[in-house]
């Protein structure tokens, strides 16, 4: 018997499926998550997230991260996020290939009848679809064009002694810092666009720069937003 998406995800074994997607992203699973975008200059952004446009937009280089990503036993993902339905129906029947009829049968029958003797399939499983949940969006944040570094990208259970702490006016926001090692091939940092309403002095940030990034600050790009906003 062939399984199809209608067949896997229309049935009781998805409502299951549902169910253990949650426990596991509950319970066990703790991805961090920073999150950029491939467009530095975005009225939307400037709006959302940059203390009324008077801001700045800081421009990293993705192949820094990409370079560093295996180091200080810090290891993460550097990932397009995907919004398109299509895109993403695509991927997740590929699992569905990938899985295999037999395999599938034998997870249906675990989800289904709740038994105990396979749970290296749940996590097997669990841990691929929280994989998509990390990079699977709404087609309606499509402008985002969101960029993600994901630490425990391959990791189904936390491990909380890599956790670092920060308190905020009413939680405790547990991180894991990524180093700034200035000495790399490549500059950590490409350009830095100043926002709208943004009253920081050009010159200013350049000696800033200077000081704190002295090999790198050269190759810097500093330039002003191209979007124009009426308050």
């Amino acid at each position: 018997m062939e399984y199809s998406m209608t067949d896997v995800f229309k049935t009781e074994f998805r409502d299951s499926l549902r169910k253990s997607y949650r426990r596991w992203l509950e319970n066990y699973f703790r991805p961090h998550i920073a999150c950029f975008s491939r467009e530095g200059d975005l009225l939307s952004q400037w709006r959302a997230y940059a203390n009324n446009r008077k801001g700045i937009s800081i421009g990293f280089n993705r192949r820094y991260f990409e370079s560093i990503k295996t180091l200080d036993n810090k290891e993460f993902e550097v990932l397009d996020v995907v919004y398109s339905l299509k895109e993403q129906e695509k991927k997740l029947k590929d699992l569905v290939s990938i899985i295999g009829t037999e395999k599938l049968k034998i997870l249906e029958g675990f989800y289904i009848n709740k038994g105990d003797n396979n749970y290296f399939h749940e996590i097997e499983l669990a841990s691929v679809l929280l994989k998509y949940g990390m990079i699977f969006k709404n087609e309606t944040f499509s402008e985002e064009k969101e960029v993600r570094l994901i630490h425990g990208f391959d990791k189904i259970a936390a491990e909380p002694d890599m956790f670092e702490y920060r308190v905020t006016q009413d939680d405790l926001i547990s991180f894991v810092e990524i180093p700034i090692h200035i000495e790399s091939d490549y500059t950590p940092i490409k350009e830095i666009i100043l926002g709208p309403n943004c009253k920081v002095n050009s010159k200013n940030l350049r000696h800033f720069l200077g000081q704190k990034l002295p090999a790198k600050a050269i190759e810097i790009e500093i330039k002003k937003s191209m979007s124009s906003y009426r308050s």
